[in-house]
C-alpha cells in the first residue's frame, strides 16, 4: 500500500515538473536557456509630485496602461520583474532601485517614463531610454495643453508618444520579440 501511494506521488510530481517546464501558447518559457540572447527592455513608469497634486491616480493608470498595451501590441520585448511585478511608482523612486530591478529582470535596457502634470498642460510624458550602465541612449517627449479636459489631454499625449516611440521600436533600447539587441547606432 505504501509503495503504491509513493509511486502515485512520484507520478504526480513528475507530471507537475514536466508541465511546469512547458510553455502554454502565448507564454514565454521561464527556463534561462529559452531566453538567452533575447534583448529585453525593462519599462518603469514614474508619477511626478505635480501629477499627484493636479491630476488623479486614474489618469496616471490610464497613461501607464496605454503605454504597456502599446508596447505589447508592437511586440516590444519587455523584461518583467518576476519577484514583485514592480513597473511603476507614484512617489519618487531612485534610479539605482530601477536599475537593480531591471538587472534582476535580466533586462538589456531601461525605458524610464515620467508622467507629469505641468501647470499649463493636461499631461506631459517623457520617455528616456538607458543602457544597463546608466548611459542615456535617447529621449522623447509628448504633451498636451489644449482641449477642455484631462481625457482629451491624455488622448493627445499618448497618441504623440506612440508616434515618437514608433521611430525607436526595433532599434537601440526597444528590442522586438525574437530579435537580439542591435549594435549601437549613431544618432
Amino acid at each position: 500500500m505504501k509503495t503504491k501511494v509513493l509511486t502515485r506521488g512520484l507520478t504526480v510530481l513528475s507530471s507537475v515538473t514536466l508541465f511546469s517546464t512547458l510553455a502554454l501558447p502565448g507564454q514565454e518559457q521561464s527556463r534561462p536557456e529559452a531566453n538567452s540572447g533575447q534583448a529585453k527592455v525593462y519599462v518603469f513608469v514614474q508619477r511626478t509630485e505635480a501629477h499627484v497634486k493636479r491630476s488623479s491616480s486614474e489618469m496616471f493608470e490610464k497613461a501607464m496602461n496605454d503605454l504597456f498595451d502599446y508596447l505589447k501590441a508592437k511586440n516590444v520585448a519587455i523584461a518583467v520583474d518576476e519577484f514583485g511585478g514592480r513597473n511603476h511608482a507614484e512617489s519618487p523612486t531612485p534610479m539605482e532601485t530601477v536599475f537593480n530591478i531591471a538587472r534582476d529582470a535580466k533586462a538589456t535596457s531601461v525605458l524610464y517614463v515620467v508622467v507629469d502634470r505641468p501647470a499649463m498642460k493636461w499631461m506631459k510624458m517623457t520617455a528616456r531610454c538607458y543602457d544597463m550602465n546608466g548611459k542615456q541612449l535617447w529621449q522623447v517627449e509628448a504633451s498636451s495643453g489644449g482641449g477642455l479636459s484631462g481625457a482629451h489631454g491624455l488622448e493627445v499625449t499618448t497618441k504623440h508618444l506612440h508616434q515618437e516611440l514608433d521611430k525607436r521600436i526595433g532599434k537601440e533600447g526597444l528590442p522586438i520579440l525574437g530579435a537580439s539587441e542591435p549594435a549601437a547606432q549613431k544618432q
